[in-house]
């Protein structure tokens, strides 16, 4: 598999973006990856040449604050900033009906584009949605265990976090314990803050699920594991969500769901897809009609 796609940047509205490209030879459905808060495109290294390798062109940007991507000033994270950011990025390389592949904040994002909640644009013509760990609104996700975790992280010596990560993600990949350690690295503590605190303004997020058009596959991860959404949450997942849709969790995996239990994930993911895009299979890899 082509592990590290190709590294792009372009220029957006709020500045200039990076982005990575994972590009078939054929004509290929798109899928677009939106990390979460404080991580960049590397948190899918191992999900995105998956997608590609299965006959899709995968784009993993680095959304704005994070990675190589522009930083605007703090006090600029909120949803209709940075879905604008996701709008612009699919108009600007015009990417036909893509997939939208998110984790918690991502899939904040992701769920926010594709209902057009927090802008007066039409929202772009999309295939469905995957929503990893999405949170019941932003506000919530400060107190969360995972969340103070990861600030720790930021906040520690490097030689805390490596043998933190030894520990606690023994058990994964080697490649996604490598991109958490980068993450962590990275992440800039004021950014992250500001993003919880933006975010937080616009609500809950978990009824918006009603007002999709478009196929949905819900993910959550254990909470007894650090999953974020408790079980009135699940509860309001499954009635929110519109038919053709989804509601699974993973019982072996805590938030970081698709490098926690990455074969899991891939299966749900790629069974999702393969059911959803065959209603419109034009150009679409025979593979994936099988």
């Amino acid at each position: 598999m082509d592990v590290s796609g190709k590294s792009h940047y372009v220029n957006l509205a709020a500045g200039r973006f990076h982005y990575r490209r994972w590009a078939p030879d054929t004509d290929a459905p798109s899928a677009i990856l939106v990390h979460g808060n404080g991580n960049t495109w590397t948190t899918w290294s191992r999900v995105a040449p998956a997608l590609s390798a299965a006959g899709m062109e995968v784009f993993a940007m680095d959304l704005r604050g994070n990675g190589s991507s522009v930083k605007p000033p703090i006090g600029s994270y909120g949803l209709p900033e940075v879905a604008g950011d996701l709008h612009d990025f699919i108009d600007a390389l015009q990417i036909k009906a893509p997939t939208l592949i998110g984790h918690c904040w991502g899939a904040a994002i992701a769920l926010a584009l594709a209902t057009g909640a927090f802008s007066d644009r039409v929202p772009p013509i999309l295939s469905c949605l995957v929503l990893e760990e999405l949170p019941s609104d932003m506000s919530s996700t400060g107190d969360q265990p995972v969340v103070q975790e990861f600030m720790r992280l930021i906040r520690s010596p490097r030689e805390y976090v490596e043998k933190w990560v030894d520990l606690i993600c023994r058990n994964w990949h080697s490649m996604d314990r490598e991109s958490l350690l980068e993450n962590a690295y990275g992440a800039d503590e004021g950014i992250y803050l500001s993003t919880i605190k933006d975010g937080a303004s616009a609500g809950p997020l978990l009824p918006l699920l009603a007002r999709l058009k478009v196929p949905a596959l819900v993910l959550r991860g254990n909470p007894k594991r650090g999953g974020i959404l408790n079980g009135r949450g699940w509860q309001l997942v499954q009635e929110y969500l519109p038919e053709y849709s989804i509601a699974y969790e993973l019982a072996n995996s805590g938030h970081e769901v698709h490098r926690g239990d990455y074969p899991t994930f891939m299966r749900l993911v790629e069974e999702f897809l393969r059911t959803t895009l065959r209603r419109d299979s034009s150009g679409f890899p025979p593979g994936w009609q099988s």
